[in-house]
């Protein structure tokens, strides 16, 4: 009798521990692997699966995504991977690195605009970074990082630099995405009709819309595109804004906030950076990054600067995709 009561004893307490154990930690739903975020002292460190064979495989490089939690990015889901991409992947310390990069250039008040954050290999596509919408009203944003892409710091913030200049042009403020073109009377982006006031619009009905029609025949072939930017190549800081307004605007903002100087003469692209001057909130923008990036005034002399030159990135002699708005990832 005195055996069967210890038996009995023994099971109760296995089951007290058994049910305790399942509610000290979070069920795991093949999306997020942190356990009890509260309590975790980085909540964008998980815990690693060497095996992740039944992760979705990824088309276009992709190696991990996150979500983002205010300050922080919490894991999704990792892709399945091999070799030098699973290195990647293990590497969650270069993944907090390269956001936090992204918010010493991205305020708070503007990554609101965003909910996803993307590592991936940008040998596939030959990218360094990209945007996405993942909302179809242009609220919410995906970045993607190449962390294959990042030795290079001067390249990398210019990277992060042009791709917000994408969210902050291309957001739900600045263009209403249920407008479709026949219905638009401002410049028509592809993800929908910008706003009269917004900057896109502005810098396309004043400096594209006289050439507009050049362009839309020049856009057929990469030859007639070469032709169109000599032509007009006062218009534009580099050759790769000359891809469509979209890129323009992008490369403007990178322009504007990596140049020491302020405007530098009354060309056209000239007249370009003036625009991102006439904006208040603009030039608060490019006082943050550079001051963060240890190129303002008052930094300058307590860390060195890695901001590029102007001009100096490696895509800016190219042109991109005349008919996307903003750079992709994709194949």
């Amino acid at each position: 009798m005195k055996n069967i009561k210890l038996v009995f004893t023994f099971a109760i307490l296995l089951s007290f521990v058994t049910f305790n154990s399942c509610n000290t930690e979070e069920i795991d739903d093949g999306l997020t692997t942190t356990v009890n975020p509260d309590t975790n002292s980085n909540p964008g460190d998980t815990t690693d699966n060497p095996d992740n064979t039944n992760n979705p495989t990824g088309s276009d490089g992709e190696i991990t995504l996150y979500t983002i939690h205010g300050e922080n990015i919490i894991k999704k889901q990792d892709y399945k991977v091999t070799g030098q991409d699973l290195a990647y992947q293990q590497d969650t310390k270069k993944h907090q690195e390269l956001w936090s990069l992204t918010k010493k250039i991205i305020p708070a008040n503007y990554r609101t605009k965003m909910n996803e954050f993307l590592i991936y290999n940008g040998d596939v596509s030959g990218s360094s970074g990209f945007v996405i919408e993942t909302k179809s009203d242009l609220s919410k944003w995906q970045m993607g990082v190449a962390i294959n892409f990042t030795n290079d710091q001067k390249e990398l913030a210019y990277t992060i630099i042009h791709e917000f200049g994408h969210i902050l042009t291309l957001n739900n403020d600045q263009v209403d995405a249920i407008i479709n073109e026949a219905n638009c009377s401002n410049y028509y982006t592809g993800e929908g009709c910008s706003k009269t006031a917004s900057y896109i619009n502005k810098l396309q009905s004043n400096y594209w819309a006289d050439i507009w029609e050049e362009f839309i025949k020049a856009k057929d072939t990469e030859t007639a595109m070469e032709s169109f930017y000599t032509k007009y190549s006062s218009r534009y800081v580099t050759q790769y804004a000359s891809t469509n307004p979209g890129e323009d605007i992008a490369e403007v903002f990178a322009t504007f906030v990596t140049r020491n100087g302020g405007v530098n003469g009354s060309s056209i692209a000239e007249q370009k950076i003036q625009l991102m001057y006439n904006h208040n909130e603009l030039i608060e923008l490019r006082n943050y990054i550079r001051n963060n990036l240890g190129a303002s005034s008052t930094s300058r002399s307590n860390k060195k600067s890695i901001l590029p030159a102007p001009g100096s990135w490696k895509k800016a002699n190219t042109f991109g995709n005349p008919n996307k708005s903003h750079c992709s990832h994709k194949k």
